[in-house]
């Protein structure tokens, strides 16, 4: 199915040879990103469009950005380039806009450096056939194959259909501990709590002072909940932080310096044969250090088989790098892939649960 998917035209290269005038759809730092990508292939871009509502005469990157209206009165069909993110029905209205221009979407990643495009996918495709034989159900199999489609051709219809979360039951029902990493203003600690009627208690940590303010105020109601707030790493300490704006905030570069700890030394699991507590669930969703709570926690994952939630779009090699190192830590993870309604490819999770 992979090698199949593989077949298809990359975004790149068909934007190299796209006849019609392309423009960039939006801008801000995502615009920055997407240019400096559609430019290091020579693809070149004729202008920046924004929906009508949004122009006021601003230039960006040295062009004048034009209403889409303007720019189809004068060029016809055109080929847009989306340079932003559109959640659950706001994603309808670029799908009604596709019926008139072209729309394509590089699924450029939130942080660090490479794309999953064609070329990582060809360069990688054993890790990749690897995850896919060890997805637990035909809709994760279904899930990947169509995430595998969007990233090398750029095309939105790829993310049509099976969204939504539909978080395995086993997620919810034990009686241990639930750990939230990137708890945010509470929403996914009470979504939780909601689902489970069982767990002991839950720990949701979240780095941004403001945000965890939030966090603090909105599971004011929930039973057995501790708020932290801190960031959590592979190691306990301090860590730089940029503030951000709300979801935008993230750990690992900025002026600021948030409190870091890892899952191992909360929980008490500093080696494999530590009486800490036991952990029945962990959700990661660490903008970009998803990776790291996760070798923070290795000893809790070892000893306390938790299944875990963790996001799989922040960095280019998540698809492949995430499945396998929680797979190398507990051999018995069924594998479970879900995702939102969401343009590009974000909101996609990873359940991990053990067997």
């Amino acid at each position: 199915m992979i090698k199949f998917a593989l077949s298809l035209p990359c975004l790149t290269q068909s934007l190299k040879e796209e006849a019609l005038p392309i423009f960039l759809y939006g801008m801000g730092n995502g615009a920055e990103k997407i240019l400096a990508y559609l430019q290091s292939y020579g693809i070149t871009v004729k202008g920046v469009v924004a929906s009508d509502e949004f122009v006021r005469g601003q230039s960006f990157l040295g062009y004048n950005v034009e209403k889409i209206s303007h720019a189809e009165s004068v060029h016809g069909r055109l080929c847009l380039v989306v340079c932003f993110g559109l959640e659950g029905e706001k994603c309808r209205f670029l799908y009604e806009l596709a019926k008139k221009h072209k729309i394509v979407s590089p699924n450029l990643p939130v942080f660090g450096e490479g794309v999953c495009n064609k070329e990582y996918i060809e360069a990688n495709l054993e890790a990749f056939e690897r995850v896919y034989s060890l997805l637990a159900d035909d809709l994760s199999k279904e899930i990947f194959i169509q995430l595998i489609k969007y990233n090398i051709t750029g095309d939105i219809n790829y993310l049509l259909g099976n969204n939504g979360l539909c978080a395995p039951r086993e997620f919810y029902s034990h009686r241990l501990r639930h750990i939230d990493i990137g708890a945010y203003d509470g929403d996914t600690a009470t979504e939780y709590a909601q689902n489970s009627s069982t767990y002991a208690d839950i720990v949701a940590f979240e780095p941004d002072s403001i945000t965890y303010k939030k966090l603090l105020k909105n599971t004011a109601d929930l039973r057995n909940i501790v708020a932290e707030n801190a960031a959590v790493g592979d190691k306990d300490g301090f860590i730089a932080f940029n503030t951000g704006n709300g979801r935008a905030s993230h750990c690992g570069e900025g002026d600021d310096k948030v409190k870091c700890v890892s899952i191992d030394g909360y929980c008490g699991y500093t080696h494999i044969k530590a009486q800490g507590t036991p952990v029945g669930s962990i959700k990661i969703d660490a903008e970009g250090m998803d990776t790291q709570a996760i070798y923070g926690g290795v000893n809790t994952i070892y000893v306390c088989k938790s299944h875990i939630s963790v996001a799989l779009y922040h960095r280019a090699g998540d698809y492949i790098s995430i499945p396998l190192l929680l797979r190398k830590h507990n051999s018995n993870y069924k594998f479970y892939l879900r995702k939102k309604e969401y343009i590009p490819a974000w909101d996609v999770f990873l359940y991990a649960i053990n067997n």
